[in-house]
């Protein structure tokens, strides 16, 4: 035996079965013909002896699987013993060994076989799924549109293919949930060196069944489909998302949803509570939208005001979204729609109430869980799942990048990933048999977020390299990331430009993505202007750089008056009062700042002045409606800077006729300046960044009241 392997072989028996060696036509050697004709066969189950683990040997064998077969799963046909095989066949009609030629042909029909039983999995899957949503190319049992199931069954992501793809396998649920399991966990293990097996019935939630961790029972789906609002207006929100929300956080397939949303209306009890909660959240987002005369508010809240309705119907359905997810389990058991729905829901608090860290740390587990760091090309999924698992992790992946930015970069680890960017294309090009690579022109459906992804990415550099480094930057640093910032302005010129007859969400795209380069302008360049009393910049680099301030700022200003007037982009204005509005803020402090603190002929000060006297105006307006309490809160700053900038007798013409003279020649009172220039000194660059990073107590002072805290 000392030559022979654990299972009874030898090297030469492998050898001889292998195909290459039968086609190359080699002939047995007489002692690997002696051992096959003698008794020395495996004493341990062909299953259990490819995984060499330790084989009961059952006494009936041949009967009934040996007991570890029967734990893993193994179909009774086959747990075969070769000894037994031999046997029988030796006992039948005492059938001479063949020769080298018959071995040969043998070995080949046995290897054709094996292609057409190969060839038939590959056409038809495993598991029927219960939906009859198209999935072009996947051969998986449910595609992205499957939206229930019974059992829970779990088969792996590549169902024709003998090995595993060296990541790991997804292992998905008839139910609908999906798990990742890498290549060094036990079952992707068992998947990689066992291909026969095609799928175990097993409980998803544990052996015990129990709740984990909070709802002690699972929540009835007409309880859930009682939050729904009435269908007419389901639908008014639901188009109303896809019009204005979709196309700057281009998460979802468009299609794909209005086919299970289709599918849902047609039997909602059957729908999946993950999606289920994925249509709450983008109820939640779409009441943003709904302008302050909108009936639907008034209809769906009870409170008086537009902004107090829509802050208690975003609340309404983010909760119930959350309940859905409760009632799902989500905390152990997830899928795709589990994750779109907490990505959206992240975007649109930040959209609304602020910062929601904590739930991006659970997003970011979940996607983790999933395998969403995994290029999905390697699970053979179809075109349109793929894309969708890429845009989660693309959004995902934005929303932590806006956190260290606004946070200082407090989270350092990067998570290891394969996954490539979303293609620059339509959600109807990705279509099954046709190779779609990047997008051929003008802009996509999926061009503003990879876009403002890179924007974001130059945002987080700006302010690690300008704000948090311990050593200064260079003014050549401030060029080079200038000149980024440029020529990434020239590329929205040639994307968005390139086809005038593009949708009007283009041109809503254009305007805040050009206002938010602007923006980073400001923050690039306003520190060089707040430390020119220290001396560390010459005093051209300081001229050039409050150039490039009021550059960019009368352009913010443009956009924002822009939004806010032109009513093709009356959908946009729930943007112009958030985060637009606080741009514009920006803007018109940093054209104050300049105005009072440097030495400006009469009409660029008067320039600057009715600059900020415009923006006033326009936030008096945003204000009336009471939907903008960013508005609300910078207007008495305004007003207040304002009346520094004026003359004591509010006469500005003055500024056309007094030449370049300055300070108390223009009247200007010398107390209020300093107030003036000490309290936007104070201001850190990095309260520019979000509206909940501004620290709105730092203006009382300046102010002189408490405004704003009653604002607040």
């Amino acid at each position: 035996m000392s030559g022979l392997h654990r299972d009874g072989f030898s090297n030469p028996v492998k050898k001889a079965f292998s195909p290459c060696f039968a086609r190359e036509g080699c002939q047995l050697a007489p002692s690997t013909i002696e051992i096959m004709s003698g008794r020395r066969m495996p004493l341990s189950c062909e299953p259990c002896r490819e995984r060499k683990i330790k084989c009961p040997r059952n006494d009936n064998r041949g009967k009934d699987p040996c007991e570890t077969c029967v734990r893993r799963g193994i179909p009774s046909s086959e747990c075969v013993y070769l000894r037994d095989q031999w046997q029988r066949r030796r006992n039948s009609a005492a059938i001479p060994t063949p020769g080298n030629a018959e071995l040969v042909a043998r070995i080949e029909r046995l290897e054709e076989m094996l292609r057409q039983s190969v060839s038939a999995t590959a056409r038809q899957p495993l598991i029927e799924p219960d939906s009859n949503l198209p999935s072009p190319e996947s051969t998986l049992p449910h595609s992205s549109g499957s939206l229930s199931g019974r059992n829970d069954i779990y088969t792996v992501g590549n169902l024709v293919s003998l090995k595993v793809p060296p990541a790991g396998v997804i292992v998905r649920f008839e139910s609908g949930h999906e798990r990742f399991e890498p290549s060094s966990s036990g079952w992707a293990s068992n998947l990689q060196d066992n291909p026969k097996m095609g799928g175990i019935k097993t409980n998803i939630e544990g052996g015990d069944g129990g709740p984990f961790p909070f709802s002690p029972s699972r929540a009835d789906i007409t309880e859930l489909l009682d939050l729904l609002p009435p269908t007419s207006y389901c639908d008014e929100l639901k188009t109303t998302f896809f019009a204005v929300f979709a196309p700057l956080f281009h998460i979802l397939h468009d299609p794909t949803f209005e086919t299970d949303y289709r599918l849902f209306q047609s039997d909602p009890e059957k729908v999946s509570l993950s999606w289920l909660a994925l249509l709450f959240v983008i109820l939640s987002i779409a009441v943003t939208a709904l302008p302050e005369d909108s009936p639907l508010l008034h209809q769906l809240g009870y409170r008086k005001s537009a902004l107090e309705n829509t802050s208690l119907i975003n609340s309404r359905y983010r909760a119930a979204a959350m309940r859905c997810l409760d009632a799902d389990h989500y905390l152990w058991r997830q899928n795709l729609y589990t994750l779109q729905a907490m990505v959206l829901l992240i975007y649109g608090i930040n959209h609304t109430h602020g910062q929601s860290w904590a739930l991006l740390g659970t997003a970011r587990n979940i996607a983790l869980a999933l395998g969403c760091h995994v290029d999905p090309t390697v699970f053979q999924m179809d075109r349109i799942r793929v894309e969708e698992r890429r845009r989660c992790w693309a959004g995902l992946n934005m929303l932590y990048t806006i956190q260290n930015t606004t946070l200082g970069n407090l989270d350092s680890t990067q998570t290891a990933s394969s996954v490539k960017p979303p293609l620059d294309v339509n959600d109807d090009e990705l279509v099954a048999g046709i190779e779609i690579h990047a997008s051929r022109g003008g802009p996509t459906q999926m061009s503003y977020l990879l876009l403002k992804f890179d924007l974001y990415r130059l945002c987080n550099r700006i302010c690690s390299e300008t704000f948090g480094s311990l050593h200064p930057p260079s003014y050549n640093q401030i060029l080079d990331l200038n000149s980024e910032i440029s020529t990434f302005q020239e590329i929205l010129n040639c994307k968005y430009l390139f086809n005038s007859t593009q949708p009007m969400y283009h041109a809503a795209q254009l305007n805040i993505l050009f206002g938010y380069s602007h923006q980073l302008s400001l923050l690039l360049h306003r520190p060089i202007l707040q430390s020119r009393a220290q001396g560390r910049f010459s005093e051209q680099n300081v001229l050039s750089s409050r150039g490039q301030c009021i550059e960019s700022s009368k352009a913010l200003l443009e956009i924002h008056r822009t939004l806010h007037e032109d009513q093709a982009f009356k959908p946009y204005r729930w943007y112009n009062r958030g985060l637009g509005s606080f741009h514009a803020f920006h803007a018109a402090v940093c054209l104050a700042h300049i105005c009072i603190s440097f030495d400006l002929d009469a009409t660029a000060a008067y320039s600057l002045h009715c600059d900020v006297q415009d923006c006033l105006e326009i936030f008096e307006q945003v204000a009336k409606s009471g939907m903008s309490p960013i508005c609300r809160k910078a207007i008495p700053v305004l007003k207040k800077l304002l009346e520094i900038m004026s003359t004591p007798a509010g006469n500005v013409d003055k500024f056309a006729v007094l030449g370049s003279q300055h300070g108390q020649d223009l009247g200007f009172d010398g107390n209020s300046l300093r107030v003036m220039g000490d309290s936007v000194e104070s201001l850190a660059p990095q309260q520019w960044l979000s509206p909940s990073t501004m620290d709105w107590d730092d203006w009382e002072s300046f102010l002189g009241t408490n405004s704003l805290v009653n604002s607040t």
